[in-house]
C-alpha cells in the first residue's frame, strides 16, 4: 500500500523529516520525506493499518517547537512512486521549491539554546564544550539567518560553513540529523574578540573570560547575539550604566538584566509559575517581574543595583541566555544588563561593519562571530496579568524573537481569494500579511519618524513577500491597508505600493486607528461584532481631529462612535506627549480649573494661555494618555516623558504601592469617600448618533484640592477607579443600545495591569464577556493585524 501523507504547519526547522524518519522506522514502513515549500510532504509504504496507526501518531506527537496544523492522508491507488522501487528504508530527500498556493506558509522563529545543548557545553568531555554556537536540530537561529524556503542550509545563512567529518556524521543520524545549523569549533562560526586597547598582560584567556572581566571592571561589550548586536554591563555599576545611556541617547527607560540561571532570578524578583515557564521556554523572552525589595541586592548581598538601571520601576525585566554564548558570559559575569545594539529609536543593528562604525570606539570591546545575520530580532518582552481569579494570562509589550513569523491562526478564514497587506501605525511599527486563516505579523521595528527603521520597514517588507512567496498565492485581488492619518509614514508607504500595483487587481483601504486595536483583539477571538474600548495617546479620528479615548460599537468592518473623553486643546503636539506639565496646563485652562502653583513658570503659562485664545498651534485632543499624563504632574509624581509613558507607568507605580502600603484589595471601597469621578454627559455625536462624553473638569480640581491632606498614592488609586467606572458607566449604557454583550480592551493604556484589572473586574460583574489581546501586543504593535481582519469583514459583508 502506497500513501501520500502532506503535514502543514510549522514543520520546518525543527527536525521534522528526522523525526518523521525515526517515527515511519518504527511503524516498519519504507518511502521518504522531503520539505515541499512550506509543509512536509510524506510518501508511505506498508501496510495499510500500519499506515494508518502512522498518520494519527503525526496528528498527535511532534517535535518540541513545531506546529502542526492539519495531517492529511490520501492512499495512492497507481503504481508505485517513480523513483521509489529501489527504496528499501525510510530516507530524507532533497526538499523542492513547490509550493501550495492555497495558503500563507508557517516557519518556526529562532529557538533558544536547549538543555541537552547546555549539557553538552559544559562537559569537558564533548567535543563541543564551550562552543558558544553550539545548536541541533531543536535549538538555534531559524528565521534570523533564512535567504528563502524551503529551509534547508543551503537557503541560510550558514551555507559558507562546509561541515567537519564529525558533523557530517552527526548530520545523517542522532539529534542533529538534518539540523542545518550545526557546527563545531572545527567547522563553524567562531567567536572573535575585538579590543580597541592592546592587551598588556600574557594571559591565553578566551574571548569570553575576557569580555567577562571587562564587564566586571566597569566596561561596555559589545555582543552578537542571535537577532542583532548587543551592548552588556555590570549593573551594579553606577558609571558604567550611565555611560551606556550616554553612547546609546537613552536617559531614564529600565535596563533589562539577562541572568545566569533561575536561581539567581529569584533572589531578586517574585516569580510565579506562569512567568517561569515563560522564562524558561525555547523563546526566552524578557519577563516583567515584580520586585523583591525597594533595594535589590545580587546573590553575594555585597552589590546593590545602581540607581540608573530601573529607576524607580516596581519591576525588572528578567531574561536568561538564549545562546551559548550567553550562558557561557554570564556564568562568568553573573546577571549583566543586556539591551539592544543602537541608539535608541534606531533598529537593532545585524551588521558587522555598521556595529563597528557607531561603537567601535565608544566601548571597551567586541564579542562577534562572522556567520551575518538577515533580519534584526529584538528580544520579546511580556507582562503577566492576573485577573481577580488569579488566573495568570500573557501580554505581549513587545512582539519579535521567539514567536515572529507564527501566525496569528484565525477561526474563520478570511474572504477567499485575497491577499491582504497592512502596513501598520508609524509608532512600535509592524505591518502584516493576511490570506486564508492566517496572519503573519512582523517582528517589531520601530517608529518610523527614525529615517532608519523606515528603511528597515521597506526591506523586511520586500523580504516577508519573497519568502511567503506572496504573489504565488491564489489570489484574485490584492486588498492593501493603511492607518487613515494622512502625515503617516506608514499611510505613505501603503499609498506607494498601491501606485505600483496592478490596479484593476488591487484596492487601497484606510481602516480608523482604535478601530484597528479593537480588529486586533477581534481577530485573536474571531469576534465580528462587540462594544470596543480602546484607550492610547493618539490616533487620528474620522472628523481630522486626534481621538484616544474611544468607545466604539463594532459590527463587522463598520464602527460608531459611541463616548469619548472631552475634546481638550493641547499646545504642541510633539512637545505635548512628552511634556505632561504642558498637559495638565491645557487640561485646567480647558477646564477652567485654577491652575496650581509649580507646574509651569509664568512666562511658559502666558504663552499656553496666549496660544489657546489664539487658538494657535493648539489642537484638540481626546488622548487617554495625555489625561495620565496630567495627572501624574498634577499629584507631583511624574512631569515629562523622557521615554514613552513614563508618566503613566509612575502613577500606576504609585497607585499600586499604595496598595501595597496599606494592604487593601484592589477595588476596596475606601477610595469612594474622596468622591473621584468623571461627569459624563449624552452628546450629539456624528451624524446625529448619540455619544457619551466624560468631562474631566471637576475630578481634577478635585485632585487637586485634595492633593494638600491626601496620600498621592491613594489619590493615584482614586483615579484609576475612576476611569474604571466611567467605563463600566458607558459600556451599560451602550449595552442597552446596542444590545451587544461582548466587550474588546485594547490601545497601550491597557498595558497598564491595574486599570486593566479594574475595568475587567466591574465590567465581568455586570455579566459582560471581556476580550483582550494575548497573541498580540495592545500598544500599536497589533494595529496592522487588526487592520487586515477588520479589511477581511468588510470584504464579506
Amino acid at each position: 500500500m502506497y500513501a501520500l501523507i502532506r503535514v502543514t504547519g510549522a514543520v520546518q526547522g525543527i527536525g521534522y523529516r528526522p523525526f518523521v524518519a525515526e517515527l515511519a522506522t518504527k511503524y516498519e514502513l519504507r518511502g521518504e520525506v522531503k520539505n515541499l515549500g512550506g509543509i512536509v510532504e510524506i510518501i508511505a509504504i506498508g501496510d495499510e493499518d500500519r499506515i494508518s496507526l502512522f498518520a494519527d501518531k503525526l496528528k498527535t506527537s511532534s517535535p518540541s517547537g513545531s506546529i502542526v496544523i492539519n495531517v492529511s492522508l490520501e492512499y495512492l491507488k497507481e503504481n508505485e512512486p517513480e523513483g521509489l522501487n529501489d527504496c528499501s528504508g525510510f530516507r530524507i530527500v532533497e526538499s523542492s521549491e513547490k509550493f501550495d498556493k492555497s495558503y500563507l506558509t508557517v516557519f518556526p522563529p529562532d529557538i533558544g539554546i536547549c538543555e541537552v545543548c547546555m549539557q553538552e557545553m559544559g562537559d569537558e568531555n564533548d567535543r563541543r564544550y564551550e562552543y558558544p554556537l553550539i545548536s541541533c536540530a531543536s535549538c538555534g537561529p531559524r528565521f534570523s539567518i533564512l535567504k528563502k524556503l524551503p529551509y534547508d542550509r543551503e537557503t541560510t545563512t550558514m551555507d559558507v560553513y562546509s561541515m567537519c567529518p564529525e558533523c557530517s556524521s552527526e548530520y545523517k543520524k542522532g539529534r542533529r540529523r538534518h539540523a542545518q545549523t550545526i557546527s563545531c569549533h572545527s567547522c563553524g562560526p567562531q567567536i572573535i574578540f575585538d579590543e580597541p586597547e592592546k592587551r598588556t598582560d600574557e594571559s591565553d584567556d578566551s574571548g569570553i573570560e575576557r569580555a567577562a572581566f571587562i564587564i566586571k571592571s566597569g566596561g561596555i561589550i559589545g555582543i552578537k547575539g542571535i537577532g542583532g548586536y548587543q551592548l552588556a554591563v555590570d549593573p551594579c555599576n553606577y558609571d558604567a550604566v550611565r555611560r551606556l545611556r550616554e553612547i546609546k541617547g537613552r536617559e531614564k527607560k529600565p535596563f533589562a538584566i539577562m541572568y545566569p540561571n533561575m536561581s539567581a532570578i529569584k533572589e531578586c524578583c517574585n516569580v510565579s509559575p506562569k512567568e517561569e515557564e515563560l522564562l524558561t521556554s525555547s523563546v526566552r523572552p524578557i519577563v516583567l517581574l515584580d520586585r523583591h525589595y525597594a533595594n535589590i541586592h545580587r546573590s553575594d548581598n555585597k552589590k546593590e543595583y545602581a540607581d540608573n538601571v530601573c529607576g524607580a520601576s516596581r519591576q525588572i525585566g528578567a531574561f536568561l541566555p538564549s545562546s551559548g554564548l550567553h550562558k557561557l558570559l554570564t556564568e562568568k559575569t553573573g546577571e549583566i544588563i543586556v539591551t539592544s545594539g543602537n541608539i535608541s529609536g534606531d533598529p537593532m543593528i545585524v551588521a558587522d561593519d555598521i556595529f563597528r562604525e557607531k561603537f567601535a570606539d565608544k566601548i571597551d570591546g567586541i564579542l562577534w562571530y562572522e556567520r551575518e545575520i538577515l533580519r534584526p530580532l529584538d528580544d520579546s518582552v511580556i507582562q503577566i496579568f492576573r485577573d481577580d481569579c488569579q488566573n495568570e494570562e500573557a501580554r505581549f509589550i513587545r512582539r519579535s524573537r521567539g514567536y515572529v513569523p507564527l501566525p496569528l491562526f484565525l477561526e474563520k478564514a478570511l474572504t477567499d481569494k485575497n491577499i491582504y497587506e497592512a502596513f501598520g501605525a508609524d509608532l512600535k511599527n509592524t505591518f502584516s500579511l493576511g490570506y486564508g486563516d492566517r496572519i503573519i505579523t512582523s517582528q517589531f521595528l520601530g517608529d518610523m519618524e527614525e529615517y532608519s527603521v523606515l528603511k528597515l520597514q521597506k526591506r523586511e517588507y520586500a523580504d516577508f513577500r519573497d519568502i511567503f512567496r506572496v504573489d504565488n498565492l491564489d489570489a484574485d485581488k490584492k486588498i492593501i491597508i493603511s492607518d487613515m492619518h494622512p502625515g503617516y509614514h506608514s499611510t505613505k508607504l501603503a499609498q506607494d505600493v498601491y501606485n505600483n500595483s496592478d490596479k484593476n487587481k488591487t484596492e487601497l483601504l484606510a481602516i480608523q486607528h482604535h478601530h484597528a486595536h479593537i480588529g486586533s483583539v477581534m481577530a485573536e477571538y474571531s469576534i465580528n461584532e462587540c462594544i470596543g474600548i480602546a484607550f492610547d495617546g493618539t490616533g487620528y479620528g474620522t472628523d481630522g481631529k486626534i481621538w484616544g479615548s474611544e468607545f466604539l460599537i463594532c459590527r463587522g468592518g463598520e464602527f460608531e462612535r459611541a463616548g469619548h473623553l472631552k475634546p481638550v486643546r493641547i499646545v504642541g503636539q510633539d512637545e505635548g506627549m512628552k511634556n505632561a506639565a504642558l498637559s495638565a496646563a491645557c487640561y485646567l485652562l480647558e477646564g477652567n480649573v485654577n491652575i496650581p502653583e509649580g507646574i509651569l513658570q509664568d512666562s511658559e503659562l502666558s504663552l499656553i494661555k496666549a496660544a489657546l485664545n489664539n487658538n494657535i498651534n493648539a489642537f484638540p485632543n481626546s488622548g487617554m494618555g495625555r489625561l495620565f499624563d496630567a495627572v501624574s504632574c498634577l499629584l507631583g509624581i511624574c512631569s515629562y516623558n523622557s521615554y514613552e509613558g513614563e508618566c503613566a507607568i509612575k502613577l500606576q507605580n504609585a497607585a499600586e504601592e499604595y496598595l501595597d502600603r496599606t494592604d487593601k484589595d484592589v477595588l476596596s471601597d475606601d477610595a469612594d469617600e474622596l468622591d473621584i469621578f468623571l461627569d459624563i454627559e449624552n452628546a450629539t455625536g456624528e451624524n446625529n448618533t448619540s455619544s457619551y462624553v466624560m468631562d474631566t473638569a471637576n475630578m481634577l480640581d478635585k485632585l487637586i484640592k485634595l492633593k494638600a491632606n491626601e496620600d498621592t498614592g491613594k489619590l493615584a488609586y482614586a483615579f484609576h477607579k475612576a476611569i474604571a467606572k466611567a467605563v463600566k458607566s458607558i459600556a451599560l449604557s451602550l449595552r442597552e443600545k446596542s444590545g451587544l454583550n461582548d466587550i474588546c480592551l485594547s490601545g497601550g493604556v491597557f498595558a497598564n495591569r491595574l486599570l486593566l484589572y479594574m475595568c475587567n473586574k466591574f465590567l465581568k460583574e455586570e455579566g459582560f464577556v471581556v476580550y483582550y489581546n494575548r497573541i498580540l501586543p495592545t500598544n500599536d504593535g497589533g494595529i496592522s493585524a487588526g487592520q487586515i481582519y477588520l479589511a477581511g469583514l468588510l470584504n464579506k459583508s
